[in-house]
């Protein structure tokens, strides 16, 4: 399992993990038996996470990973509200699929700020994880970060992500593995995103690329 979810990945094994992840709620107190990200040991209780959690989710500013992960985002230079909201809802998107990675908590989040080919994505990274009880920790980076706003509730997000500081983690015994990556841990990726009527920028649609030469500074 990469570390981060893959935009590209649109197989019909993608649309399974999202048939089945669709039947689920989010995970009422983030205990390890819940869906999404949640690489447990027991993946047959990912079917099964409650509804009732939905209140409980975390304010969008606050999206937290576990204690030993962390997404470092850098600032953009661009006075343009819109824009600021494209990156902001992009960054809520990553969060929210690596929080339940390393949390097992609030699975409605990924859907928050994925449809489509993106949420069939990253329902598939999450069930591919839950399979392998595999997390993450450590820092990974992303910057470069540009916008293009295409209309009112259309755009495109693109960036750049260095995963070289970051390690898959057995979740059962809490072991790192080593990062032998090298440069596929640079990764540019470009998503197509729309504004919802919620005033949510969701991601749609994209493409990544590993060994990015553009994005090894």
């Amino acid at each position: 399992m990469n570390k981060q979810a893959r935009t590209a990945m649109w197989t019909a094994g993608a649309v399974t993990a999202a048939l089945l992840l669709g039947a689920c709620g989010s995970d009422d107190d983030g205990s390890k038996g819940e869906i999404k990200g949640a690489h447990d040991s027991k993946p047959s209780k990912s079917a099964s996470a409650s509804k009732s959690s939905a209140p409980s989710e975390p304010g969008d500013s606050e999206i937290k990973l576990a204690k030993d992960a962390k997404n470092v985002f850098e600032d953009v230079k661009t006075d343009d509200p819109k824009k600021r909201e494209v990156l902001a809802d992009n960054q809520r998107r990553i969060n929210s699929i690596d929080r339940v990675i390393t949390t097992h908590k609030d699975t409605a989040l990924v859907k928050k700020y994925s449809k489509g080919e993106s949420l069939i994505a990253a329902n598939k990274y999450i069930l591919d994880a839950l399979k392998e009880n595999q997390g993450w920790a450590g820092v990974t980076r992303y910057y470069d970060q540009k916008v293009v706003l295409k209309s009112d509730t259309f755009a495109e997000v693109s960036f750049c992500a260095d995963e070289s500081k970051a390690k898959n983690k057995d979740l059962k015994s809490g072991e790192l593995a080593p990062n032998n990556g090298g440069d596929l841990n640079y990764i540019f990726s470009k998503l197509i995103v729309e504004r919802n009527k919620d005033g949510v920028w969701q991601a749609m649609s994209g493409s990544e690329t590993a060994k990015a030469e553009k994005c090894m500074d």
